[in-house]
């Protein structure tokens, strides 16, 4: 019986270490969770300070070639008036 019984309480010795065991596991991936959740909290914030600033960008672009636009429209009237009064 004595044997018995230590064997017994050698097997929920085991059982309970192996609870405690799987039991850290499980904070530790809950932590590298938490910090890879921070990470991509981090990314998510950077991704859209550059989608604003390449809104920004693509806007100035637009009003150059805007500008673009007028001033080559405004260079080939010049040039045709100069044509004209030369002829």
């Amino acid at each position: 019986m004595e044997v018995k019984q230590t064997y017994l309480e050698q097997l929920n010795s085991n059982f309970d270490l192996g609870i405690k065991l799987v039991q850290k596991k499980i904070r530790k991936l809950e932590e590298e969770i938490k910090a890879y959740e921070r990470y991509i909290s981090h990314l998510e914030k950077n991704l859209q300070s550059y989608d604003e600033e390449i809104n920004q960008l693509k806007d100035k672009c637009k009003v150059i070639l805007s500008e673009l636009k007028k001033y080559q429209n405004h260079l080939e009237l010049k040039e045709e008036a100069l044509v004209i009064h030369d002829n």
